[in-house]
C-alpha cells in the first residue's frame, strides 16, 4: 500500500504527495529524487508518504548484490490515504526498472541505471494527481542524476484563506458579521442558503487544474553535500465557483444546491490585491545545496538535514510571472538516551518571496527533499486546514518526540510501533521585515506509527488546533 499527493498536495502520501503548489512542490521534488509514497502531493505534495530514494555512491552489500535483478522488470504498488483536507485517496503506481547486467561497474553502485513509472490517483474531495516519472540516478556512466516529470494535477477544493497577515484574521465572511473561533461552526455557516437563494458554501475554495514539466539534474559530494538545478514549466488553470450551483444546506437542515456569493478570492481579486487571478505560465530555474549527515534517511536517529535553495521565475523563461523565492531549512535528530529507542526530532524552515509570486504558487515551502505547502495540513500544521495560513514570508518549526515501544516479526516481515507527540507552530508575514515571535499559530497532536521492514514506514497523526481538528492516515515520518 502507498500514499498519494497531499491536497494541493505537493509530493506527499505520496508526500512528495498534498500536496502542493505543483510547479515549484513538483520540481523540488522532481530534483530530489525518487518519491516512495506520501500525503498527495500539498497542491502538486507527487506521491504521498513515498520515502524518497538515493543513489548509491559506494558499492552494495554483497548479499543485496546477489539478490539484485539482472535486466528489467516491472513492480507496481497500491495508493490509499485519508486526510481531514482531501478525504479518502485511492489510486495505483506501476514502475519499470532497468539495472543493466553485472558487468556495468554501476551495477553494483547504482540502486538502477532508469527508472520509469506511471501514477494515477483521485480522493473523493476532487483532487487528481496523475503522472509520469523518469530517473537516472548515473546517467551515461556520469556522476549525474537527471530527473524529469509530466504531471497533471486537479483539485476542485483548493483552499484561499487570504494572504500574508490578513489570514491569521479570525475566521469570518462578508455574509455574516460575526467572526468564529471553531472552524465545524464557520463552515456550518457558510452552507446556509440565505433568502435569496444564494450561499457562501465555496467562500474559501477554488478549482485549479495545473498540468506541468521538469527536469532536473543533481550531484553528490563526498556523500554528504549534494548541488541540484533544475526547471520547471507549468500551466495554471483558475476556475472561481462565483456565481455557479454549488452544493450548500437549505433552511430545514436538508441538502440543496444554491447559487455561490462572491468568493473570498473574488473579493480580493477585484481589489487588487492578489496575483495571479487569471491564473497563466508560472516557468522557472531552480538552485538548491543540501548537507545531510543522517544514519538513515526513512527513519534517522542521529544526524542533521541542511538546506538552501533558489527559485526565479523569469519572462525569459515564457513566464508570466518574475519572482525569486528562497528556503532556508534545517532538520535534526538526537537520541538523548544511549540504547534506547527515544529520538527528538525538528525541523525549521523560513521561505521567503518577492513581489510578484501568484498566489497559487505562494504557498510553497521548496523542500529540496520533500517540497511542501501550507501552512495547515498534514506536513506542516497539523490540525489546521490545508493553506489555511499564506504569505509572501512563511516561518514553521515542527517538533516530535519518537518513541519505538514495541518490535515483532511476522513471516519475516519485521515491524516497529512507535509513538510520536508533537507540537507544531508557524506564522505568515507580509515581509522579512516584519519577523516577529508573536500571533503563531500553534497545534498539538500525536501520531502512532508503524514501521514495516525499516524502510516503510505507515502513520496516523491527529493534531488539535485552537481553532480545527485534523486526521491524516499516510505513510513516511512528517520530516
Amino acid at each position: 500500500m502507498a500514499a498519494a499527493p497531499d491536497s494541493h498536495l505537493a509530493r506527499g502520501p505520496l508526500e512528495c504527495g498534498v500536496l502542493r503548489t505543483a510547479a515549484a512542490v513538483a520540481l523540488a521534488c522532481a530534483v530530489a529524487g525518487p518519491a516512495v509514497a506520501e500525503t498527495p502531493p500539498e497542491r502538486g505534495e507527487s506521491a504521498p508518504g513515498i520515502p524518497t530514494e538515493r543513489p548509491n555512491t559506494g558499492e552494495m552489500r554483497s548479499d543485496d548484490l546477489a539478490r539484485k535483478n539482472v535486466g528489467g522488470y516491472f513492480t507496481g504498488l497500491p495508493i490509499l490515504v485519508y486526510s481531514t483536507d482531501i478525504g479518502l485517496g485511492v489510486g495505483a503506481r506501476v514502475y519499470y526498472y532497468w539495472n543493466g547486467d553485472r558487468t556495468d561497474p554501476r551495477f553494483t553502485r547504482s540502486p538502477y541505471l532508469y527508472r520509469m513509472f506511471v501514477q494515477a490517483f483521485g480522493s473523493t474531495r476532487g483532487l487528481q494527481f496523475h503522472y509520469l516519472d523518469f530517473d537516472a540516478p548515473q546517467i551515461n556512466h556520469t556522476p549525474y542524476r537527471v530527473r524529469s516529470e509530466l504531471v497533471f494535477m486537479r483539485n476542485i477544493t483548493s483552499n484561499y484563506f487570504s494572504l500574508g497577515n490578513k489570514s491569521l484574521a479570525p475566521l469570518a465572511f462578508t455574509g455574516s458579521p460575526q467572526t468564529f473561533t471553531s472552524f465545524d461552526a464557520y463552515n456550518h455557516e457558510l452552507q446556509r442558503i440565505a433568502g435569496d437563494g444564494t450561499t457562501f458554501a465555496k467562500y474559501d475554495q477554488f478549482d485549479l487544474i495545473r498540468p506541468y514539466l521538469l527536469g532536473s539534474v543533481q550531484r553528490d559530494f563526498k556523500k554528504v553535500l549534494r548541488v541540484q538545478a533544475g526547471l520547471g514549466f507549468s500551466y495554471a488553470q483558475i476556475r472561481d465557483y462565483t456565481g455557479t450551483r454549488v452544493d450548500a444546506t437549505d433552511a430545514g437542515g436538508q441538502a440543496a444546491t444554491a447559487t455561490q456569493s462572491p468568493t473570498r478570492l473574488r473579493e480580493e481579486c477585484a481589489a487588487g490585491i492578489v496575483v495571479g487571478c487569471d491564473g497563466g505560465w508560472d516557468n522557472f530555474f531552480r538552485l538548491a545545496l543540501s548537507y545531510d549527515s543522517r544514519d538513515f534517511e526513512p527513519d534517522p536517529n542521529l544526524g542533521m538535514f541542511l538546506e538552501v535553495a533558489i527559485d526565479a521565475a523569469s519572462a525569459a523563461l515564457g513566464s508570466e510571472y518574475d519572482y525569486v523565492r528562497g528556503i532556508v531549512a534545517g532538520r535534526g535528530y538526537w537520541s538523548p538516551i544511549p540504547g534506547r529507542d527515544f529520538v527528538l526530532a525538528g525541523r525549521a524552515a523560513v521561505v521567503a518571496s518577492t513581489p510578484g509570486v501568484p498566489f497559487f504558487s505562494m504557498d510553497t515551502f521548496p523542500f529540496t527533499e520533500t517540497p511542501r505547502t501550507g501552512l495547515g495540513g498534514h506536513r506542516t500544521l497539523r490540525g489546521f486546514r490545508q493553506d489555511r495560513f499564506v504569505g509572501p514570508v512563511m516561518t514553521l518549526a515542527n517538533l516530535e518526540a519518537r518513541w519505538t515501544f514495541g518490535h515483532t516479526q511476522i513471516k519475516q516481515q519485521r515491524f516497529a510501533f512507535i509513538l510520536a507527540p508533537f507540537i507544531d507552530v508557524g506564522r505568515p508575514f507580509d515581509k522579512l521585515a516584519e519577523l516577529t515571535w508573536r500571533d503563531w499559530r500553534r497545534s498539538y497532536g500525536a501520531a502512532f506509527r508503524v514501521s514495516w521492514n525499516l524502510a516503510t514506514i505507515v502513520t496516523a497523526d491527529f493534531g488539535v488546533s485552537a481553532e480545527d481538528a485534523g486526521f491524516y492516515l499516510n505513510f513516511g515520518h512528517m520530516f
